[in-house]
Parts: C-alpha cells; sequence; structure tokens
C-alpha cells in the first residue's frame, strides 16, 4: 500500500459542524490529504468557521463557509448547490452536526427529545439526501457519519442520544445498499469520548475521569484528530472497498 491511496487530491469535502472538535479536526485533515473544502456551522458560530477557513486557506487548501442549520430542511439543498457550483463537484460529504442530552430518561419531555433526533438522524439523511442527489449523477461519492460508541452500547442518562445514534449507524447501512450501484459509499464512524475545548471541564470532572477509565480499555478520552484520521481513511482510495461499515474509534470500549 503507498501514501497515494490515502491522497484526495481534486476532491471536495463538505464537512457540517466544523467549527470545533471533530468537525475542525476533519476539514484540517482532509485539506492536509489534498482536498479542497467546505465547512459549515450555525449562523451563531461563523466566526469559528471562519478562522478556520482562514487557517486552511494560509496552508494553501481551497476552502469556503457556509451558515447551516442541519434542522432548517429548505436550506440544505441549497448549501449543497453552493459547494458544487462554487468548486465544481462534491465527492465527499461528513455529517458530524450534532448535539447531545444529559438527562434521565423519566425527566426528558417530547421537545427534548424531537431536537436530539432532527439533528443527530433527520438532518443527516437531508444532507445525505441531498449530497446523493449530487453524487448520482457523478456515478461516484462518499458520505460519512460521524456516530458514537453509544450507537452500539446503550449507557445512563443518553437515551435520545443512543437512539439517533443507533439509527444514524442503521441508516448508513440502508443508504450504503440504496446507492452503491451509483458508486457512492456511505460508512459510519463511532468515536469513544473525545476531548475537546468545550468539554474538557467534563473529562478532567474525577467521576467522569473514572468513568472513562474504567469503560476505555485503553484508560482516555480520544482526540478530535484521532477521530479525523478514521474519517481520512474512510474518504480515500485506500477504503474505496469499504461501504455499509460502522469504524468504532473507541478505545475497546465495546470490546466488554
Amino acid at each position: 500500500m503507498t501514501v497515494s491511496m490515502f491522497d484526495l487530491k481534486g476532491a471536495v469535502a463538505l464537512v457540517t459542524g466544523a467549527g470545533s472538535g471533530i468537525g475542525r479536526a476533519t476539514a484540517k485533515a482532509l485539506g492536509a490529504h489534498g482536498a479542497k473544502v467546505a465547512v459549515t456551522e450555525l449562523a451563531g458560530r461563523g466566526d469559528l468557521t471562519k478562522s478556520l477557513v482562514e487557517e486552511l486557506s494560509g496552508g494553501g487548501v481551497e476552502a469556503m463557509a457556509i451558515s447551516l442549520d442541519v434542522r432548517a430542511s429548505m436550506t440544505i439543498s441549497h448549501v449543497m448547490s453552493q459547494v458544487q457550483l462554487h468548486f465544481g463537484t462534491l465527492d465527499i460529504l461528513v455529517n458530524n452536526a450534532g448535539t447531545q442530552l444529559f438527562k434521565a430518561a423519566l425527566d426528558i419531555d417530547e421537545e427534548e427529545f424531537d431536537e436530539v433526533m432532527n439533528v443527530n438522524l433527520k438532518g443527516a439523511f437531508l444532507c445525505s439526501q441531498a449530497a446523493a442527489a449530487i453524487m448520482v449523477d457523478q456515478k461516484r461519492g462518499c458520505i460519512i457519519n460521524v456516530a458514537s460508541q453509544h450507537g452500539v452500547v446503550g449507557n445512563r442518562m443518553r437515551a435520545p442520544y443512543c437512539a439517533s445514534k443507533g439509527g444514524l449507524i442503521n441508516l448508513t447501512r440502508a443508504l450504503a445498499i440504496e446507492w452503491a450501484e451509483f458508486g457512492i459509499r456511505v460508512n459510519a464512524i463511532s468515536p469513544t469520548f473525545v476531548e475537546n475545548e468545550t468539554n474538557r471541564h467534563l473529562i478532567e470532572n474525577s467521576e467522569f475521569k473514572q468513568q472513562i477509565q474504567q469503560g476505555v480499555l485503553l484508560g482516555r478520552a480520544a482526540t478530535p484528530t484521532e477521530v479525523a484520521a478514521g474519517i481520512c481513511y474512510l474518504a480515500s482510495p485506500a477504503a474505496a472497498m469499504v461501504t455499509g461499515h460502522n469504524l468504532l474509534i473507541d478505545g475497546g470500549w465495546t470490546a466488554h
């Protein structure tokens, strides 16, 4: 296997929820492997994608930022069209935008449940659908859904999150089956707890840290860069025969 099998030169990638954490690391990793990158965030977080585009452009990566709320179905196709118009194509979609809710199941109301499902599952489906409409005509494409270890196993205080990520993993399989004939590969990636700037206080909490050390065989949280590496693999020619797969980057959490 040669390094060129991971080369994404000429490919155009769109990463949702790219302002921080996994999304930001993924945009930078895809750019480092040669891709042109479009990044999205909520309108109120546009400063994050602006700084990301500046960083990517400073490193010689063609990049653009677009506002997108994956709950707003009427704007999703427009965003995909903007990317296609700007770069001429769309080869890779990374459905990273997501939300969490830490709450006892008995206390969750319908609106809270719907919010998690609308962002994590419905939003990913609508983005995939809009991207696939472009990819079908090209007879090629790659969609990667950022799921979670909690889509494979359950955990307390996370009922809607577990449901949405489990649904996303099975949605991945269904879309892979349906779109394979068009040359579109659809995969998921399921990380364990990932340390980033927004949750570092949680990771450092003694009780939470103990939960990670007990559950993750390797004894620590993952980094955004480690998850981004898996996404780059799934997006690359090295994974040309991989579709309908859920790649766990969980440090062994689901092994026991």
